[in-house]
Order: C-alpha cells, then structure tokens, then sequence
C-alpha cells in the first residue's frame, strides 16, 4: 500500500520508519527521486536517482545517515518543491 503524507509529517514519518518500510520523495518535476530506507543498524539508507542525468554514475547516488533531521534537511536542500509518499 502506497500512501501519500505531507511535508509537515516527513520528520515524524522518518522517526517512525521500520527496516520493511520506505519513503519515495518525487521533485515537481518527477526528474529527480528520492528513495529512503533504513537498515538493520538503523541507519538511514538514501539513494538519489536523476533520470534526467542518466549518462554518468552520480544518477544512483547512496549517501548515508544517522538521523531523521540530517535526512530531512537533505531533502529541503535538494528539492523546493516535491510530493512524499510512504510504502
């Protein structure tokens, strides 16, 4: 089941995420994805996808993170405007 949420709940969402649980963030675009998992260390797994920039390595870009705020400041750096969805 795929269910939208909306910004205000990100920090919540993320705090709450399980390891069989994830988090897709689209750009307004849908040209750039964000996908968000976590580990079995609990450690927060993002991967960046560019469709635009398909040419090059950086377009499955995995960056790692400790906590819900670092990965929610991550995600107001990269998009202005996106839509969240949790699954």
């Amino acid at each position: 089941m795929c269910e939208q949420i909306a910004e205000k709940n990100l920090r919540e969402k993320l705090n709450l995420l399980d390891l069989d649980e994830g988090i897709r963030i689209e750009g307004a675009s849908q040209a750039k994805k964000i996908f968000i998992n976590k580990n079995a260390c609990e450690n927060y797994v993002v991967q960046v996808v560019d469709n635009v920039d398909t040419a090059s390595n950086s377009n499955h870009d995995i960056k790692y993170f400790n906590s819900a705020a670092e990965v929610y400041k991550f995600v107001k750096s990269t998009f202005d405007s996106f839509s969240i969805w949790q699954y």
